[in-house]
């Protein structure tokens, strides 16, 4: 079973709000037509006496649609007078931001949704509603309810665009059983807390076949699937001490001193054991990550023991055994290691938003039945697949049943409690108006970078130009 998670990792796209307005709409509903219009019937009268909500999900398995019409029918029980039809589970081929936004344009939005890009993308075009005065009137979803790092990725200008209901944290998982056969102490402790550490612990797994690669420690940028690279690079400047965006001034720091030499770092990483060339990584008959290619079909390294260590989220509690046949069982977590600039321990996160649409039309009926979904309803999202719920009013003591089966109650309180307290260490990310933008962006120049297409000192600054023109630009139409 893949979770939404994954989904969201394969298809994450971003099309800028501020380009899309009444005349876009009639332009995709000509061009899409299908599930625009079918969307459109959906209204939200209800019958004599009722409020009906209308919720949407960006997509997901089956299953974990169906668990959020779970949610809804349990949250209908305690409240007679709300009516929610079956959630729209995604719009099939189409780009779901887009039909969002087009149904925003026409007046016509749902009211709420799970969002799957930045909220401040939507907040700072005025496309999603400020929560912030429902927010303090709420049972579960005051503001001191959730970890500043994810409500971090929420908030614009002092107003705040979006619910962090789950924030799924990242750290080095690997394989304890690997470790175990090599003689490497397997207690999170002793796991290296560098870069330079995890370097040199990387070389003592990387073996070779002539000119193709037969297994890795850990690879360097610009080789894990789906590109993911382009989202975790404000965690890697962050471990270097530096950061992509300075949320605070509204500007980009991706060429800084820290950041250039970030990436001079992962260059002679490259040279120094990957004999200076991607495209042995690349060309590999296994994907360096957790996770099947999705264009090729490539076996997930980690799982098929070719990867000792693979950055990745908390939800692979879920996903680790959702692949067909991982040829170990004994993995553990450990803290991201620090760069040769970093002085302080962070983590970083990939939430699952709730947003209120502009012209939502109950939006406080909405607002309360995501207070309630963020404490409450989250445990049914969480028994079918365990992202990390972020409020605070969430039991930490409920834990993945799949995890419990497989390694027992003792070792997922553990690893919960692991995962619990990164969350509170997460670095500021997300929290850019241009945030699609700015990680294709970001993308172009790891991989220009890392394929040797240009300096990294060019690559970066080309980036920090594209970026900040492009939020001074959105920036101005405010």
């Amino acid at each position: 079973m893949i979770s939404g998670r994954r989904q969201k990792m394969s298809t994450r796209q971003i099309i800028s709000p501020g380009l899309v307005n009444r005349r876009k709409f009639l332009q995709l509903t000509a061009a899409g037509g299908g599930m625009l219009m079918l969307a459109a019937c959906g209204g939200s009268g209800g019958a004599s006496g009722h409020t009906e909500i209308i919720f949407w999900l960006p997509g997901g398995t089956q299953t974990y649609c169906n668990a959020h019409n779970t949610i809804e029918k349990d949250y209908q029980k305690l409240h007679p007078n709300i009516q929610m039809p079956p959630v729209l589970c995604g719009t099939g081929k189409q780009d779901y931001t887009e039909v969002l936004l087009a149904h925003i344009a026409a007046g016509n939005a749902p009211d709420a949704t799970l969002y799957w890009d930045s909220p401040v993308s939507l907040g700072a075009s005025g496309a999603a509603m400020d929560l912030t005065s429902m927010m303090a009137n709420s049972q579960h979803a005051k503001i001191d309810k959730w970890p500043a790092g994810a409500l971090a990725s929420c908030q614009f200008n002092d107003k705040i665009y979006g619910l962090p209901i789950t924030a799924g944290v990242f750290s080095m998982w690997y394989n304890a059983e690997w470790f175990e056969r090599k003689g490497i102490s397997v207690k999170r402790e002793d796991f290296p807390k560098t870069w330079d550490a995890l370097r040199a612990l990387s070389k003592e797994f990387t073996t070779w076949k002539g000119d193709e690669l037969q297994t890795i420690g850990f690879p360097v940028l610009h080789t894990p699937a789906q590109g993911s690279d382009r989202y975790n690079l404000p965690m890697w400047s962050a471990l270097n001490g530096s950061q992509i965006y300075d949320a605070e001034n509204k500007k980009y720091t991706i060429d800084s001193e820290a950041n250039i030499a970030m990436m001079d770092y992962f260059l002679s990483w490259l040279n120094e054991e990957y004999r200076g060339d991607v495209n042995y990584l690349l060309r590999a008959k296994v994907i360096w990550d957790a996770y099947p290619d999705a264009q090729t079909g490539r076996a997930p390294a980690f799982q098929t023991q070719k990867q000792a260590m693979v950055l990745q989220g908390s939800w692979m509690v879920g996903d680790f055994y959702t692949w067909t046949g991982p040829s170990f069982e004994k993995w553990n977590v450990a803290p991201l290691p620090l760069g040769p600039g970093g002085t302080k321990q962070i983590s970083g996160d990939w939430p699952n938003w709730a947003v209120i649409p502009r012209g939502a039309k109950h939006a406080a009926e909405a607002f309360q039945y995501l207070d309630y979904m963020s404490a409450t309803g989250v445990r049914t999202w969480f028994n079918v697949l365990p992202d990390l719920p972020a409020n605070a009013d969430f039991s930490h003591s409920i834990l993945p049943d799949g995890l419990v089966q497989k390694r027992g109650k003792a070792f997922a309180q553990e690893i919960m409690d692991f995962f619990y307290q990164q969350q509170q260490i997460v670095t500021p990310m997300w929290n850019s108006p241009v945030e699609g933008f700015a990680s294709d962006q970001i993308g172009t120049a790891i991989a220009r970078v890392m394929t040797k297409a240009a300096k990294p000192k060019q690559a970066m600054a080309e980036a920090q130009k594209a970026c900040q023109d492009k939020l001074d630009s959105v920036l101005r139409k405010k």
